[in-house]
């Protein structure tokens, strides 16, 4: 009796709390950010993974999910395909998707952008030491004699030669180009994802906006695909097709400000600086 019961309602969870401090351990010490799933349930069958109340919190966002599922439809024999795929099918976007999430009850949270605040930082030392003037001139010297000498020898050759070099350079560059998409992610096969989200919220804002703005949806239709990009350098670019129902945005006052970012800065180095100081 003991046993059933564990398997009928307590498996899930503990299986839940398993996997969440695996994945926690590399998440926590790589990326500060912590993840928690309190129930999981696998369907072998149905090629469903099923999940209850999930977290993820890290210093610039948090997202929570009440419950949802993906699904793997491994029966499927006609799937949408990528749209930088050689596949040019008509009924493509009619078709469903292999992979598709299906979630319900979603808050996203965002408060924090440290990625844009780290690279002012970085732009700012990068400023603050220049290069020393001696590597500079040994540096602009060869590159003059390297100009000269690529101007004479241009001067010298044939605009043969030069369609030449040209189609050779851009096979080349399509052959490098056409090696990396094989050896793409996996993750990058798996597109395109159908997610389809119900009653979910989106907020944006901090301690320190006097404002926040608050995104309210019924539902959501979200497709995530690769296509193929405009550059020929690059390898593909990321496409969202998003369909929301019943949206609504809000700009809310924000209870919990308190003072400015720049304010709460200046008082940061005030405090620092006297601390050194002593």
């Amino acid at each position: 009796m003991i046993i059933v019961i564990f398997l009928l309602f307590f498996f899930n969870r503990v299986f839940g709390f398993v996997v969440s401090y695996i994945i926690r351990t590399v998440t926590w010490h790589r990326y500060k950010a912590h993840v928690h799933v309190e129930a999981i349930q696998l369907s072998f069958l149905a090629g469903r993974i099923l999940f209850k109340n999930f977290r993820y919190q890290s210093r610039n966002q948090s997202i929570y999910v009440l419950k949802g599922h993906v699904t793997w439809g491994y029966w499927l024999r006609r799937v949408r395909v990528r749209e930088n795929s050689q596949v040019k099918d008509t009924m493509n976007p009619k078709l469903p998707c292999r992979v598709s999430l299906a979630l319900e009850g979603v808050e996203w949270f965002i408060y924090n952008r440290t990625p844009a605040y780290d690279a002012i930082v970085a732009a700012a030392e990068e400023k603050n030491n220049p290069r020393e003037p001696a590597e500079s001139g040994t540096f602009g010297r060869s590159n003059t004699f390297r100009t000269s000498v690529d101007a004479a020898s241009g001067e010298d050759a044939s605009d043969t030669s030069l369609k030449q070099k040209a189609s050779a350079f851009s096979n080349s560059k399509r052959q490098v180009i056409e090696e990396e998409t094989d050896s793409a992610p996996f993750l990058l096969h798996l597109l395109p994802i159908q997610i389809t989200c119900k009653k979910g919220a989106i907020s944006l804002g901090n301690t320190a906006t006097p404002s926040i703005v608050v995104a309210q949806f019924a539902q959501a239709n979200v497709s995530v695909d690769a296509a193929e990009s405009r550059s020929k350098f690059d390898l593909y670019k990321m496409v969202y097709d998003c369909q929301f129902i019943r949206p609504t945005v809000q700009i809310k006052m924000n209870i919990d400000y308190k003072e400015p970012l720049l304010t709460r800065a200046t008082r940061v180095v005030e405090k620092t600086t006297v601390k050194d100081a002593r």
